[in-house]
């Protein structure tokens, strides 16, 4: 074996050893992963949390990620219902966590690229602690309401055929 392919081996073995595997710190269960609406709708989502580890975990912030340009998230309901910490294989839950805006005029469909995620540590750190994603459904709008002029338009309409059919039986 040549020298070079023999360094390729030892680097690629202790790159192997280097990498470490992450776990999520908390466990975050949604009470529905999976929610619809339809276009100017807010949706809010519930969560419960645990503590994987045997170290206190403070919980600093949150943080709302997604594709879709017409889903407009806050994290306020996160930052006034959860604790400040959670100890050693505690559980708290389940509390309003984030809510969504579908915007108005969104279209139907479905929006799975949605990532809620906890940050902190044990140490007061704004690290991402734990995660969990999230679909959002926009219902089509199926029975929109008329305008007051259609609904006149259709009345007159329909007053105009009774008047003509009327008439025209008479004679």
């Amino acid at each position: 074996m040549k020298r070079g392919h023999i360094a390729i081996a030892v680097t690629v073995l202790a790159l192997s050893f280097s990498v470490h595997a992450y776990a999520d710190l908390v466990d975050i269960v949604l009470t529905q992963s999976t929610q619809t609406g339809w276009d100017g709708t807010t949706l809010t989502f519930v969560i419960s949390l645990t503590n994987t580890t045997g170290s206190t975990i403070f919980l600093d912030g949150a943080g709302i990620t997604t594709s879709s340009s017409f889903l407009t998230m806050t994290d306020n309901p996160f930052l006034a219902n959860a604790p400040l910490s959670l100890a050693p294989g505690a559980t708290t839950g389940p509390f309003a966590a984030f809510t969504v805006l579908i915007a108005p005029g969104s279209p139907a469909g479905s929006y799975a690229l949605n990532d809620f995620s906890i940050l902190g540590g044990t140490s007061g750190s704004f690290d991402v602690i734990g995660s969990a994603a999230f679909t959002v459904n926009v219902a089509p709008d199926l029975d929109p309401v008329p305008e007051p002029s259609t609904a006149v338009l259709l009345s007159a309409g329909l007053i105009g055929i009774g008047v003509k059919r009327r008439f025209a039986t008479d004679r």
